[in-house]
């Protein structure tokens, strides 16, 4: 069935037009398990509907043993077949018949059947919303067959009605590959569509990983809106599921197939559930864990149904992937795992100026930009809406300053000094990566939570000692260039291990407990080594600090050679609060980098040389790093 509200009409529609008003027909729930052969005709009915029933269980194979026992007909009806009927009926049914959702022609024949006469067209998406009890409500054989269908169209609403305009691909802004995988699934929903394709080369699963806001939802709504086949499009999530009825495991199960029931029913669809990372995967020992393997088998079955839920594409949306079942992440389900990270300064002036429309056209949004970094596009909308706000209070048009307050919410511009010193700071993470040839610069800003340098890694090289210390040497680039530049260094470089000191602390600690790269021999230690490991054994201290010391060292050389590309590179960025990959370029073409400087990281001493101890204590705590992966020079 397409829905619970068709299981009884159909029922009915059986007993009085197939099998006849003086057939025998037993209730298939209620057989006991005395096994008497019932008479000539009699038919067994087992038909479900019922919300407390959230799983299969013995008691359902033990009344269709006894159906079978009787040699009764077995008839079988159900909105979800596979989860509500008997394995053994649904394993061993003859035949086997699904009833398709409403269409334009079926709203039409019900209008003419109680009318007498057939309707105008009939709106193909009018129809996908109908259902049997809106056509009860609106049919009525005395207003005839165009008020009837006025009357329908009224009752259920416009498209529009049904929930704001979905936004357009065009629209939207730093979702990356996310955003290449939408257009090609709209391409691959229109072919379907039109008979150019199979299902089987439709991508069926996606799960999107990301910070609330980054546009999760939107890309969703996105692809629904823009598919040339009319795709329908439907927004669920556990807290939904949660809420329905009583909120009982029977009601919240039944909740999860009503859902992908609709979506089945108005296929081709997409399928959007947020916030997929509140279910914990199975045996997790999380409190109550039955309830949350009921809830991940539910999803299971739903998403590997008899149907194979052709014309459904499900796309979850989380926070946090590693919280996920394992089995909802295997091949065929949620297959496709795509990460959309916070969006760049590219990225942010296309959602400010996508969010403005007409508004400050022509203006130079850098500097609301630059203000609203490390922020999404839901914050964006906010501050647009908020700036708005005051300019209409003012009753004036909205100008740059109106946003640019709402963006830094009362927070002052930094002092020009502080500007200077984030400006060269960033700038010698520029120079050193490279100097050392380990990635290129793809921007330099610096906004309102301090300075941010990035860069394109390039390609996979292999990790040797001698090209790990290069990263250590760009790392403390920054905090070099500051000394170099005015003489001392501020605090800017550490506090948190996100910090260039923090992931230098780690990159160092892991050359000598994990990869077997350091002066301690091919050591690879279980475990994560921390500040606290680093506080207690006094040789791996003090061996990770000569490392760093003698990274930092490398840096101010390399710095110092090239102290006029430096200072010009730092000149630009102080004066415009942005450069961009082609702005860097022709500021280091005018004053390029010093030819002789070194393109090698520091020698190191031989990993067989004893270290050095200060306290005497050899003994280092049980740590496993993860593996390296060279990313991004960020500060913020």
């Amino acid at each position: 069935m397409p829905a619970v509200e068709f299981v009884d009409p159909i029922a009915r529609l059986l007993r009085t037009h197939v099998l006849g008003l003086g057939a025998l027909v037993l209730d298939g729930a209620g057989l006991s398990k005395e096994a008497t052969i019932a008479a000539a005709g009699t038919v067994a009915l087992f038909k479900r509907k019922d919300e407390e029933k959230s799983k299969k269980s013995s008691t359902d194979d033990a009344e269709f043993a006894a159906a079978v026992q009787r040699r009764c007909a077995i008839l079988g009806i159900a909105a979800d077949a596979d989860s509500l009927l008997p394995r053994g009926l649904v394993r061993l049914a003859e035949h086997r018949i699904v009833v398709p959702p409403l269409d334009a022609s079926a709203v039409a024949a019900v209008i003419e059947a109680v009318t007498g006469r057939r309707p105008g067209v009939v709106d193909d998406e009018l129809a996908r919303r109908a259902t049997l009890e809106a056509l009860a409500i609106a049919v009525r054989g005395d207003l005839g067959a165009e008020r009837s269908l006025a009357r329908l169209t009224s009752l259920l609403g416009s498209k529009a009605a049904h929930g704001e305009p979905a936004p357009r691909l065009c629209e939207l802004h730093g979702l990356g590959p996310a955003k290449d995988w939408a257009l090609a699934l709209i391409r691959d929903l229109s072919d379907y569509a039109a008979g150019r394709c199979q299902w089987a080369s439709v991508d069926r699963g996606l799960l999107l990983t990301g910070p609330p806001g980054v546009g999760k939802t939107a890309l969703a709504r996105a692809v629904a809106g823009e598919a040339e086949a009319n795709v329908h499009f439907v927004a669920t999530s556990y807290g939904q599921w949660q809420s329905h009825r009583e909120g009982h495991l029977g009601h919240v199960t039944q909740a999860i197939r009503n859902a992908f029931a609709e979506a089945r029913q108005n296929s081709p669809s997409i399928l959007f559930i947020d916030e997929i990372d509140t279910i914990p995967a199975r045996g997790s020992g999380k409190w109550n864990d039955d309830w949350w393997t009921s809830i991940t088998n539910t999803l299971l079955e739903c998403l590997d149904g008899f149907e194979r839920r052709e014309g459904v594409v499900v796309i979850a949306a989380c926070n946090d992937a590693a919280r996920l079942d394992p089995a909802l992440v295997r091949a065929g389900r949620l297959d496709r795992h795509i990460a959309i990270p916070l969006p760049d300064m590219a990225a942010l002036l296309g959602i400010f100026r996508a969010h403005l429309g007409a508004e400050l056209e022509g203006a130079d949004l850098r500097a609301v930009a630059l203000a609203a970094r490390g922020r999404t596009g839901a914050d964006v909308e906010r501050w647009v809406r908020q700036a708005r706000r005051v300019a209409r209070t003012a009753a004036r048009a909205l100008d740059l300053a109106d946003l640019l307050g709402a963006v830094r919410d009362g927070e002052p511009e930094w002092p020009v000094d502080v500007r200077l010193r984030v400006a060269h700071h960033e700038s010698g993470h520029a120079i050193a990566l490279l100097a050392l040839g380990i990635a290129e610069p793809k921007a330099l800003s610096i906004g309102a939570g301090g300075g941010l340098a990035e860069s394109d890694l390039g390609e996979i090289r292999a990790l040797t000692r001698s090209h790990l210390e290069k990263y250590l040497v760009a790392l403390l680039a920054g905090r070099a260039a500051e000394q170099l530049v005015f003489g001392e260094a501020t605090a800017g470089a550490g506090g948190s291990e996100n910090s260039d000191l923090g992931r230098a602390t780690q990159l160092a600690t892991r050359l000598e407990t994990a990869y077997g790269l350091g002066s301690l021999g091919l050591v690879c230690i279980p475990g994560e080594t921390g500040d606290r490991d680093l506080l207690l054994f006094g040789d791996l201290r003090s061996v990770v600090g000569r490392t760093i010391d003698r990274a930092y060292t490398a840096a101010l050389d390399l710095l110092g050679q090239s102290r006029r590309a430096l200072d010009a590179l730092a000149a630009a960025l102080f004066a415009t609060g942005y450069l961009d990959r082609a702005e860097i370029a022709a500021v280091l073409k005018k004053t390029p980098l010093h030819t002789n400087e070194p393109t090698e990281a520091p020698a190191v001493r031989d990993s067989q040389q004893q270290p050095h101890t200060d306290h005497g204590d050899t003994a280092i705590a049980s740590a496993e790093a993860p593996p390296f992966h060279p990313t991004l020079i960020n500060e913020t």
